[in-house]
């Protein structure tokens, strides 16, 4: 190459006199004026592109925001509710006379609330008359406050004071307070709740996204209730405030947000979204440094001006040669095409590896949010199926025709809940499995006629099965399941009837297809795919087709959770799942699980029946449970059985029961708990205590806490019946009762 351009000068005088064509000068020209046009274009281009993005980034941090911030406000007007309920109908001297009791009232109203510092209640001469914090109260006068001559003047909705540290505790807080009326409707006094800014500052911090966001809680003056990063300890100063009072903005404009780019505090650019929560003079604000943003877009431009130098020499230089090389034209514009033909391909797969990782961390977010909603709603199921069957058993034989209805109804209904909540925790990816090394062709054939079954017979079913199709990894039960929910979609999809096919092959999947599902990882996979001639899927439609509840099917026809369940098992047995889908063209769903190379189908080993149910009447159990209703229903179904129960609110509580020496033939403990011992760490401190201890778990949602197959407990899944209950530990004292004897 260096020789190559030290002969060009030498070349340049020595030319032919007659002057190169039209088209080579032309080619010169472009081979330096094109990357540099494109490097122009593709930087605008990715300046607007960030600028949407961090736009939409403020909007949707502000909307998170402001949500947050109206539940607190809302909690707050509660609690202002809940003092005057607490003082409703009496005088000043009859509060002051009841004091110590209506502090304890407010204490114990206070304690659960994080963002709570403290309630006060507040004379209508300004004399602090009650604080939850401390009692005797402290002589206050609070005629001086803002809030408070504000509220005398007649402001009858809350009124946020500005923040301010206490004279002993330091803490500082800010106010919320409201008017308090008398019978005749004159001022009265007022209610306080003090608010801790900290309290939003957590909750901004763990939406920071590395601390590239600013968050401000302001006042509809413009006063800073709270900010993130909090003054002196900022890497960079707060959004800067608005150029006109948000109430001013937010009238101004059609919506309930506005979004404003100006010079900020420290004399910088920023982009700063600001919105109302709910109807109240109070307002949050997110910033973002335009800095920031120049940064990232700065990186890219390098990255790109690399690019196009690259081809603005690569262009050059094929130039060149074609004026040195006249006849090797033809040959270079080839190679010309075909680069280009690769690098529009290589775009093209990226944006598909992009758009397949968004996707996936949108679903990875779902997955998260459900299967902490099925963990609790598996605990109300089990409170609600308890209760059922104590009211069996306490009615008994004066248990009406209409009772058994409605309570067989109450069962229906609970029984339909767990299955429903077992479908979230399928896409959760929470759902324990039991995974055995089997041949997919033989368990679909066997399932032919089922599937068919279901797909009527206005749509047959077709197989392509591989011949070399290697065993693979999966729950026979839960790929059942899979393949059956896609025969009744692709049912559902061709009305009036159509065809489909089922087919397996082995197949490789690099890393660049399994972009952005973290569960599978590169190798050989068994392809499992059902194709079917239906009405297809718009690309809308196809983007949210694996999220939970997301049908597009008329009301009562379909719960939107097939495609969830399928899309949850393929990912927690470690393979992958993908839509090709085009509206009016049909739709193939293909589930990709892990082979397992040189190995063969091993049977499922079925349990063998317990043995008969051993009462022991006098038995100790000890029952460690945070939910308060699971806990109450629990011990008395264990109590009605005759058994003596000892109940914990959490791990802590219940190791110190058992080193205080508490007698216990058997330990029943939820998995998920407060107070940093969770149900296993619990069994194994119980084991060690009292070697041989009979143990048994239960959970709804035992996550990371408690994988199946590595912890050597039983568990028991939520929601359970009495009956399930009592034959696991009456099995369990058996095996006990035995090894003693």
């Amino acid at each position: 190459m260096k020789r190559f351009l030290a002969s060009i000068p030498q070349w340049w005088m020595n030319r032919p006199q007659r002057p190169e064509p039209p088209a080579l000068r032309f080619m010169l020209l472009a081979s330096m004026l094109v990357p540099l046009l494109f490097l122009a274009g593709a930087a605008w281009q990715d300046y607007r592109q960030l600028h949407a993005e961090a736009q939409a980034a403020v909007e949707r941090l502000t909307s998170v925001a402001k949500e947050h911030a109206l539940k607190v406000v809302e909690t707050s007007t509660v609690m202002l509710d809940r003092i005057e309920d607490q003082v409703r109908g009496m005088t000043w001297p009859e509060i002051e006379a009841r004091g110590a009791a209506i502090q304890a009232e407010l204490r114990l109203m206070q304690e659960p609330l994080e963002q709570v510092t403290s309630l006060h209640l507040v004379r209508p001469d300004g004399q602090l008359a009650l604080i939850s914090r401390a009692y005797p109260t402290p002589s206050v006068n609070l005629t001086g406050r803002g809030y408070f001559r504000t509220i005398a003047a007649g402001e009858r909705g809350p009124v946020f004071g500005e923040p301010m540290g206490g004279a002993s505790s330091g803490i500082v807080a800010f106010t919320m307070s409201r008017r308090r009326d008398s019978m005749d409707g004159q001022f009265n006094g007022l209610g306080i709740v003090s608010l801790l800014p900290s309290y939003f500052q957590q909750h901004w911090r763990s939406m920071a996204e590395g601390n590239r966001f600013g968050f401000a809680l302001l006042r509809a003056d413009g006063l800073v209730l709270a900010e993130q990063p909090p003054g002196a300890e900022a890497a960079h100063p707060t959004p800067p405030p608005p150029a006109a009072p948000p109430h001013a903005m937010l009238e101004s404009s059609s919506t309930q947000a506005v979004l404003e780019r100006g010079p900020g505090p420290d004399g910088k650019e920023w982009l700063t979204g600001f919105r109302q929560v709910g109807n109240h003079p109070l307002y949050v604000c997110v910033g973002l440094p335009m800095a920031a943003l120049w940064a990232t877009w700065l990186n890219h431009f390098v990255v790109t001006a690399l690019l196009c130098l690259t081809a603005m020499a690569a262009l050059g230089y094929a130039s060149l040669m074609a004026m040195r090389r006249w006849h090797s034209e033809q040959a270079t514009q080839a190679r010309l095409r075909e680069t280009a033909d690769e690098l529009r391909a290589e775009i093209e797969r990226r944006e598909q590896a992009e758009a397949g990782l968004h996707q996936a961390q949108r679903l990875e977010a779902l997955g998260r949010l459900t299967g902490g909603v099925a963990h609790d709603f598996n605990n109300l199921l089990t409170a609600i199926l308890g209760t059922v069957t104590l009211l069996e058993r306490h009615l008994g034989k004066e248990l009406d025709d209409k009772s058994r209805r409605l309570l067989a109804a109450a069962r229906d209904a609970v029984s339909r809940g767990a299955r429903l909540n077992a479908g979230l925790l399928t896409f959760a990816r929470r759902q324990p499995l039991s995974p055995t090394n089997l041949d997919a062709n033989v368990l679909l054939r066997g399932f032919t006629p089922l599937m068919q079954q279901a797909l009527g017979e206005a749509s047959p079913l077709r197989l392509n099965l591989a011949a070399d199709l290697p065993p693979c990894r999966a729950d026979a039960s839960q790929l059942e399941a899979a393949v059956l929910n896609l025969a009744i979609n692709a049912r559902d999809a061709m009305q009036g009837g159509g065809s489909v096919t089922l087919s397996t092959w082995r197949c490789q999947l690099d890393a660049t297809a399994l972009a952005g599902n973290r569960d599978a990882k590169p190798g050989e996979f068994c392809a499992i795919a059902l194709a079917d001639t239906g009405q297809g899927m718009p690309v809308a439609v196809r983007e949210r087709a694996f999220e939970p509840f997301f049908t597009t099917k008329a009301l009562g026809k379909g719960t939107g959770l097939g495609l969830s369940q399928v899309f949850g098992f393929a990912r927690q047995s470690g393979g992958h799942v993908t839509i090709e889908s085009t509206a009016g063209q049909g739709t193939t769903v293909i589930i990709y699980l892990p082979a397992e190379a040189g190995s063969t189908r091993s049977e499922p080993v079925r349990p063998e029946d317990p043995e008969g149910v051993v009462a022991m009447r006098h038995a100790t159990i000890l029952l460690a449970e945070d939910d308060p209703r699971v806990r109450e229903v629990t011990a008395e179904m264990l109590r009605d059985a005759g058994f003596r129960v000892v109940a914990a609110e959490d791990g802590r509580e219940a190791l110190a029961l058992l080193r205080r020496g508490e007698p216990v033939h058997l330990l029943f403990s939820d998995v998920v708990m407060p107070g940093g011992v969770s149900g296993y760490g619990l069994a194994q401190e119980a084991r060690r205590l009292r070697p041989g201890l009979p143990v048994l778990l239960t959970s709804g949602f035992a996550g990371a806490v408690l994988e199946p197959d590595d912890h050597g407990f039983d568990l028991l899944p939520k929601p359970y019946d009495r009956a399930v209950l009592l034959q696991k530990i009456s099995a369990l004292l058996a095996v006990t009762a035995r090894g003693a004897a």
